[in-house]
């Protein structure tokens, strides 16, 4: 494994995913077409380190997000690896969303990376299961100590002075890169941008005027806004959502978001505006979805700037993995192009710290026994010094030195690779694998790894890897009972292919009472997605009633 000084680890973090990905395969990177037109990219990666030093004491509750200045973290080398990489930019857009969890919905490089990250822990927890004595194990198995419970996590990593990074060769998308985007786009770019926010400005008007006729009660104040907010709804800055019914009715769930949930919530004064991709981009510190042209059809998929931040609440880990694992978080960001110190603070960490919320599960109940709050998790924040091969800003460097007229483009495809998976780099088109028929359903070889039902898969596979002993701890989980024990339907009153993704996803109860609470409060304007695409079994057929 690759060894680095203090001084030297976050180019050395860099040139490893610059390394791993000049040794895959050249299917799915960027290439240049035959009228000299070249594609580029975003890389991503997260990066896990290690002191090479051993601590003079083991301290197994020690945060696994240890500081860069600790006295085992200076004075000496650090192992680093390369745990998930991806590339690309784009994402489906709302009508391309698949109800069957077939579909990777969102392939910009960081959200694919992230995936990556989250099936490594599936995969290494389930690792040291079945091989324990293993010295290179991620994960440390602790589901039988006695102090464990139900709501105890039963993995643990083994070194608790790892830390994570994510590199990503240009800053994320949405906030942190709105003003920079604004100041590096043609100016027939620009003036599409803003002829169509023009175009839309009356409608935008009269619908404020409309919902500030019904709704006179007490305003709120959203952040990056210049327009108060009415207590039941969001400000529509970007009302071009009006032209498409699915994201408008999702525009509309958030504007008539039932508050009775959230009435313990009132501590928070903090509530995020939303703006459509790059529209009104001079509005800074709001949520925004996906870039796009303006006549295009909208994803509703959140901006990478916008998940980033909720991994720095939540954790780098999702619903599926929350089980099993107490939160990962990130230790830093790398960027490269669109670096802008300012703006990444601002929109990773400082328009979160400013919401301090609490609340409890049951919106009714009041005691302060029962409250929860979560904190805004920092992270450092540099500016990598090796470029990207295949980024934008190379590209188009080389473009000028070797006289190429034709602008770059795109790459239409994203690359995913995964240590605990080494040999085998997934290419990605319309969200599964490239060669996939365009105008049959998805089969399941077609399938990505990191969709929606094969994580599902993986997250059972690691329950069905549990002892005996843990599961019988479980008894209350119905749904373990009934995934795990088939035996148990009678008992449970369910069949394993009754179970779904969402009702899955739902199991971290600590998890998703913080994700609810969050989007009761300052994600409150969050564009969520549509629970009826979760409602997939194991087998990925839709339990829809028709």
């Amino acid at each position: 494994m690759p060894q680095y000084t203090s001084q030297g680890l976050i180019q050395g973090i860099v040139e490893e995913c610059h390394v791993q990905f000049n040794q895959l395969p050249k299917h799915g990177k960027p290439s240049r077409k035959s009228n000299g037109q070249a594609e580029w990219t975003i890389l991503a990666g997260i990066v896990a380190t290690t002191p090479t030093r051993h601590p003079t004491v083991q301290n197994t509750d020690a945060d696994t997000d240890s500081s860069f200045n600790n006295d085992d973290a200076t004075s000496g080398s650090w192992d680093v690896e390369c745990i998930s990489l991806a590339t690309g930019s784009k994402c489906l857009s709302q009508g391309k969303l698949s109800p069957r969890g077939d579909l990777v919905n969102d392939c910009h490089a960081e959200v694919l990376a992230r995936r990556g990250f989250n099936r490594w822990c599936l995969q290494e927890m389930q690792a040291c299961i079945s091989r324990p004595e293993n010295s290179k194990n991620k994960f440390r198995y602790i589901g039988d100590r006695d102090a464990a419970s139900e709501e105890s996590p039963l993995f643990e990593l083994v070194d608790p002075r790892t830390q994570f990074h994510l590199y990503v060769s240009q800053a994320p998308c949405g906030d942190a890169t709105t003003a920079s985007l604004a100041e590096t786009q043609s100016t027939e770019s620009r003036n599409a941008f803003l002829s169509g926010q023009k175009s839309l400005a009356k409608t935008q008007e009269n619908v404020q005027k409309s919902e500030k006729e019904e709704n006179q009660g007490q305003t709120h104040q959203i952040a990056g806004s210049k327009h108060p907010r009415d207590t039941a709804g969001t400000e529509l800055a970007d009302t071009s959502s009006l032209k498409h019914p699915k994201l408008d009715a999702a525009l509309t769930s958030v504007q008539g978001r039932d508050l009775g949930a959230s009435a313990n919530m009132r501590e928070c004064d903090h509530i995020l505006g939303f703006r459509r991709g790059r529209i009104d981009y001079d509005s800074v510190g709001v949520l925004r979805t996906k870039p796009g042209r303006v006549d295009s059809e909208p994803t509703m998929s959140m901006s990478c700037s916008d998940k980033i931040a909720r991994w720095n609440i939540l954790g780098l880990t999702s619903a599926v993995v929350a089980p099993f694992l107490k939160p990962i978080f990130l230790r830093s960001v790398i960027t490269r192009e669109l670096f802008d110190a300012s703006a990444l603070e601002r929109a990773l960490f400082d328009r979160i710290q400013q919401c301090a919320c609490q609340g409890s599960a049951n919106a009714s109940d009041k005691s302060d026994s029962n409250k929860v709050s979560y904190t805004p998790h920092h992270v450092e924040l540099y500016e990598g010094a090796i470029p990207f091969d295949f980024s934008r800003e190379t590209i188009s460097t080389q473009n000028g030195k070797d006289g190429v007229s034709v602008p770059p483009v795109a790459s239409s495809s994203s690359i995913s690779w995964i240590a605990s998976e080494p040999s085998t780099a997934e290419v990605l088109i319309n969200g599964c694998k490239a060669g996939a028929s365009a105008k049959q359903p998805i089969q399941a070889k077609s399938r990505s790894r990191l969709c929606k039902i094969n994580i599902f898969n993986s997250s059972v596979s690691l329950w069905r890897s549990i002892p005996e002993t843990v599961l019988d701890r479980s008894k209350n989980n119905n749904l373990v009972q009934c995934m795990v024990r088939p035996n148990t339907v009678k008992e449970v009153g369910a069949k394993m292919e009754d179970i779904t993704y969402g009702e899955w996803k739902r199991m971290a109860k600590g998890y998703n009472t913080n994700k609810e609470h969050l989007f009761q409060g300052i994600f409150r304007n969050w564009i969520r997605g549509d629970k009826t695409l979760e409602q997939f079994n194991i087998n990925g057929d839709s339990q829809i009633k028709s």
